[in-house]
């Protein structure tokens, strides 16, 4: 009967650290899904900001070149 019962307890405490490493497990695997999401959001934000500051940027380049041809043009 000692045999059994502990051969029982033993199968119990591997279901269970089983269960725990399962939920463990999918948790980090939905943690990680929402990680991802969240990078890939983080990502398009930022390559619309770059977008608009090389935008931003061009028409700076435009107007400063506009500008130092009405200066050399001064002269």
């Amino acid at each position: 009967m000692d045999y059994t019962a502990s051969v029982f307890l033993v199968v119990i405490a591997a279901l269970l650290i089983a269960g725990v490493w399962y939920a463990a497990v999918r948790k980090r695997v939905t943690v990680s899904s929402d990680t991802q999401r969240q990078y890939a959001e983080q990502a398009a934000e930022t390559q619309r900001l770059l977008t608009d500051m090389s935008a931003q940027l061009a028409e700076l380049n435009r107007r400063t070149a506009d500008m130092h041809r009405i200066l050399k043009d001064a002269e």
